[in-house]
């Protein structure tokens, strides 16, 4: 097997090793897709070279081999879930946190762990039909909670973003309309669920100045730069503040489930949200492509 471990920063190598079979309730997984997430970019650009580190943690593949005591799976078929490092040719997981890819889903656009990350997210706000939704932050995550948002047929759905192909984006896949930041700070304090997914601090202030008296504002963002500031005012307003991360297994997958049945129906899709595919040796330009944002990028997703 082959796989990518970060050995200082910014900087990662290939290693060959001898494959190993999957243990008891695992299944060895073929390496279809492995998406590159904006949570692990520290990780790499800042490692200190003291040991190194193996990252990747969104993947799609196909069931290579199965492992004793695992039942109602077989060789051949195309899974999504939770395995972790997912930057190699192979990996061994618990089938227990695997689900199947719907046939009509192309494995680059399969991505199962950032899927319900998302829906779980979005699962905490009550939202209702007929309700006025905004999403703050329109990058890979934000898209996917505008389509997560839309199929709730909100009354009026709302994207906030600075750039303008992730605002056209958003339109084509469910937002009745679109604002860059400085225009939605016009927008009235109206909104019965605002969904942040920017990652900063000025998206997170957007985002409770948008929430209505009694509304919901749901923190879906990866904040890792530092310390965040709500305020007063939201408590005043009566607002109720969401967490939109949950490590719990269970509510993952069942977040999952619910994802996967939305892309099978055709309500949801990650393929216009994959724009750029690399390969596994050319997994640090994935890494760049975070900060370096080339023209139109949305996700990169490392392929065979």
């Amino acid at each position: 097997m082959r796989y990518a471990q970060v050995v200082s920063a910014g900087h990662s190598e290939i290693i060959e090793a001898a494959d190993l079979p999957p243990g008891g309730g695992e299944v060895r997984v073929r390496t279809l897709a492995s998406g590159v997430c904006a949570s692990e970019g520290p990780a790499w650009a800042h490692h200190d070279g003291s040991r190194p580190l193996r990252l990747g943690h969104e993947l799609t593949g196909e069931i290579v081999a199965l492992g004793p005591g695992v039942h109602g799976w077989s060789v051949g078929d195309r899974v999504t879930g939770f395995a972790s490092p997912a930057f190699a040719d192979v990996v061994n997981t618990p089938a227990a946190a695997l689900l199947p890819v719907p046939a009509n889903v192309p494995s680059v656009a399969a991505l199962g762990e950032p899927l319900a990350c998302v829906v779980e997210a979005l699962s905490r706000c009550a939202l209702t039909p007929g309700q006025r939704v905004a999403v703050v932050g329109l990058g890979f995550m934000g898209l996917v909670a505008v389509q997560v948002a839309a199929d709730r047929a909100p009354a009026r759905l709302v994207g906030v973003d600075p750039l303008p192909h992730m605002r056209d984006l958003a339109s084509a896949l469910g937002a009745d309309e679109v604002r860059a930041p400085e225009e939605a700070a016009d927008l009235a304090a109206d909104f019965d669920v605002v969904i942040e997914f920017s990652g900063k601090a000025p998206g997170l202030k957007l985002a409770g100045d948008l929430v209505t008296r009694h509304g919901t504002l749901c923190v879906g963002g990866y904040h890792q730069d530092g310390p965040r500031e709500l305020d007063i005012e939201l408590w005043y307003r009566g607002v109720t503040i969401v967490n939109g991360f949950s490590g719990d297994r269970r509510r993952g997958m069942a977040a999952l489930s619910t994802g996967l049945r939305l892309m099978a129906d055709r309500r949801l899709t990650l393929e216009p949200l994959v724009t750029h595919t690399l390969s596994l040796d050319d997994v640090d330009r994935g890494f760049g492509y975070l900060t370096d944002r080339p023209t139109g990028f949305v996700k990169c997703v490392v392929t065979p």
